[in-house]
């Protein structure tokens, strides 16, 4: 058995490689369009004529991942995470790229959101911290956060330039970029980097698959972090959704709407990082309340301030820190409470369900502005569902933290 797991001495010697390879799948993957996709809300607006409400109804269609998820999660347990990866990567590339040519009306980009929820699933957390949680043990924390600052570094600099491209090419162009990124960065990356039989050791990757255990479904900590996950994702991916036109509707213009993103993508960097160390330092029960409860203070900011740029874009720095370390949080957990074996199956399932809280907030922030012509209801409701969310997960119960031999 000792053979089957990494040295803890030595989990950095063929690590390092691991959580560059994920990095950069996550850098270049699915999370760049969900990050951005404001910036798209008001040329698509204009150009199918719809309203906020009706693209935010369309944007929730990825919810799809909550299918997606516990399925892709069960292949990467199965097949691991290179090939489950490649192939998703590219079927979400050529969707884009197929939108982009072909789609002129809110129909059109309905089945490609839809279709691009369910299989960018392979290039998200679900897929990307499988090899993680497999290799890593004592430095999982700090290994996760490393791997989700790769999607934070490249959304804070894709906003200005993605911004150009809206402004030269329209959302047409957009979609192809994000394609291009993923295909001719994320693949080759992936490739050359990642081990082939990364996270192997002690996993069942490569090996015959154990038959489905859903037992987890019936462990009581399963569900406190689920509901927890909800509660946040509602809050956190509201605010995402529509964070351009909500910076700008509080009196700032369009330049500095995008710079918000980058703002919130920096936001996202300390968060993921600086998550995953003190998950590995201190307790990971009071690291994840204080790490989501704390960043709440952004909703609060957004809700009681009009106008005032600095206020705004560090309400936008706040709830990126939250999104940020939200990564760290559950896969952390999930790896520490649950078998490695069965890792992707339960974070995935994990996810899957969480898509719920997704798709209640994309919808709900833009139905709510349709309502009330204003986001801060919203903003109230974000603010509450984080308080919610930091409470649900101290009661989760973690075995005792491995140490060092």
């Amino acid at each position: 058995m000792a053979r089957m797991i990494p040295a803890f001495t030595g989990e950095w010697r063929e690590g390092w490689r691991i959580v560059l390879g994920c990095a950069m799948a996550s850098a270049t993957g699915v999370a760049l369009l969900f990050f951005t996709f404001s910036l798209f809300l008001l040329p698509l607006a204009d150009e199918l004529n719809v309203s906020r409400g009706q693209l935010g109804i369309v944007q929730a269609l990825i919810i799809t991942a909550a299918l997606g998820s516990p399925v892709i999660g069960r292949m990467t347990d199965i097949y691991g995470f290179r090939p489950v990866y490649f192939t998703c990567t590219l079927i979400v590339a050529t969707i884009q790229v197929m939108t982009s040519l072909l789609g002129s009306s809110i129909w059109h980009m309905a089945i490609a959101i839809a279709l691009i929820g369910f299989f960018s699933v392979g290039s998200t957390a679900v897929a990307i911290t499988r090899p993680i949680s497999a290799h890593f043990r004592i430095h999982r924390g700090k290994a996760l956060g490393l791997v989700a600052i790769g999607a934070a570094i490249t959304t804070m600099f894709m906003p200005p330039i993605l911004q150009q491209v809206l402004d030269a090419y329209s959302w047409r162009g957009g979609f192809i970029a994000l394609a291009a990124i993923s295909v001719c960065i994320g693949i080759p990356s992936v490739a050359l980097l990642l081990p082939r039989n990364s996270g192997r050791s002690g996993s069942g990757i490569g090996g015959k698959s154990p038959p489905p255990d859903w037992s987890f479904m019936k462990v009581r900590d399963f569900w406190f972090m689920t509901m927890s996950n909800v509660v946040m994702s509602m809050a956190t991916a509201g605010a995402v959704s529509q964070m351009s036109p909500m910076i700008q509707e509080e009196g700032i213009g369009a330049g500095t709407a995008a710079l918000a993103l980058s703002v919130y993508a920096a936001g996202q960097f300390a968060g993921r990082l600086g998550g995953g160390w003190l998950l590995d330092r201190f307790d990971p029960r009071r690291v994840a309340f204080l790490l989501t409860l704390v960043p709440g203070t952004g909703f609060i900011v957004l809700l009681l301030t009009t106008g005032f740029a600095p206020a705004a874009l560090f309400a936008a720095a706040m709830i990126g820190l939250q999104q940020g370390a939200e990564l760290d949080i559950f896969a952390y957990f999930v790896s520490r409470r649950f078998e490695v074996s069965k890792y992707g199956t339960v974070y995935g399932a994990l996810v899957g369900i969480g898509w719920i809280g997704n798709a209640v907030g994309i919808i709900g922030v833009g139905l709510l502005h349709d309502a009330t012509g204003s986001y801060a209801i919203w903003q109230a409701i974000g603010a509450g569902a984080l308080l919610i969310g930091a409470l649900l997960i101290l009661p989760v119960r973690l075995p005792a933290r491995e140490e060092p031999a």
